[in-house]
């Protein structure tokens, strides 16, 4: 695969046949979802070293086309770092061009811990309702005019942290977190107990798409971060990667990923990375969710034209530079990552 594009999967079940042939010399598995759907994972290097590094992919299906082609790089370099490769954790997602589950659950936003109750909305986001998740086909109803007008009344943080927090109210609606941890998460968590708890280093770098400049690299450490692992990251990854507790660059989630990670695995030292390839503005990324949601949910009412394939251009530009530079951050990510696990 020496054209840059090519390494970008045409769809998930090609993506799944090329991560298991890339890898089928390696100790690897697979977590079943459903349908054929699976959660693919695989061994480099030496899988009992007690430093591992995690490469996750997929969370939010449909990013998973730059995650998984991203992963595919990277295992062409035949990396000999101890690395977990964790491809594609959304199946059904990246195979229906949808960034959530089946149940419409938004899987960063379902980790929440055993203790937390998944209820509760940002009562801006309830404000906002009516406009982010309208029970109607789509239309032109002028969105981006609209939500800039919510940006001056409520101001433009206080709308961003209101809509991607994370929502346990409206099922039908974006950044729903779900009602219960899904059941393949639950079967993920299992697996990865097992094979990371009894570690003494991790870091694991979560992949994603659509939040930063086009083509640009932003990096999120998880997590309410203690000095001494801040001042690590720093020294592996420079001035570009930000703390999401300060939402530098960022913004907080519930039920995250990363974060949930770090709490199940405390007596491991865990570096938690968010990796986002940038893409569009993120009202942009925002009306094109929109779109998709409402077309989803409202089909059987639509003559609208199908929003899928201006979502996957949202998440997977077809721009031939913008997924070079996904491949060229890919590489300059792990290597830092490396540096990290051995600070």
């Amino acid at each position: 695969m020496d054209d840059i594009s090519s390494w970008f999967s045409q769809d998930y079940a090609q993506a799944q046949e090329r991560f298991r042939k890339t890898t089928h010399l390696l100790e690897h598995g697979a977590i079943e979802v459903s349908d054929g759907l699976t959660i693919d994972w695989a061994w480099s290097g030496n899988p009992q070293s007690p430093h591992v590094l995690v490469f996750s992919s997929g969370l939010h299906g449909i990013e998973g086309f730059a995650g998984s082609a991203a992963q595919l790089y990277l295992l062409s370099l035949n990396p000999e770092i101890s690395t977990l490769w964790l491809h594609v954790l959304n199946p059904w997602g990246m195979a229906n061009l949808r960034r959530v589950d089946s149940q419409n659950v938004d899987l960063n936003r379902n980790f929440l811990a055993e203790s937390k109750e998944y209820q509760g909305v940002h009562p801006t986001y309830s404000l906002l309702n009516p406009l982010l998740n309208p029970p109607s086909p789509p239309t032109r109803d002028f969105f981006l005019l609209q939500v800039m007008g919510a940006v001056l009344q409520h101001g433009y943080e206080n709308l961003k942290s209101a809509v991607v927090t994370g929502q346990y109210e409206y099922p039908q609606g974006l950044f729903f977190g779900g009602k219960s941890l899904q059941p393949a998460l639950s079967r993920l968590l299992l697996f990865l107990d097992k094979t990371l708890s009894h570690r003494e280093r991790i870091v694991h770098v979560d992949l994603h798409s659509g939040l930063g400049k086009f083509g640009e690299l932003s990096l999120l450490l998880e997590g309410e971060s203690n000095p001494g692992q801040i001042a690590r990251a720093h020294r592996a990854f420079g001035s570009r990667l930000k703390s999401r507790y300060d939402r530098q660059g960022g913004y907080l989630v519930r039920g995250g990923f990363t974060h949930a990670l770090a709490q199940r695995l405390q007596s491991v030292r865990y570096d938690g990375i968010t990796c986002e390839f940038g893409t569009y503005n993120m009202l942009h990324v925002l009306a094109a969710l929109r779109n998709e949601n409402r077309l989803h949910h409202n089909a059987q009412r639509s003559f609208f034209v199908p929003s899928k394939p201006r979502l996957l251009e949202v998440f997977s530009p077809s721009n031939v530079t913008w997924r070079s530079q996904v491949l060229l951050h890919a590489i300059t990510v792990y290597k830092q990552a490396c540096v990290m696990l051995n600070d």
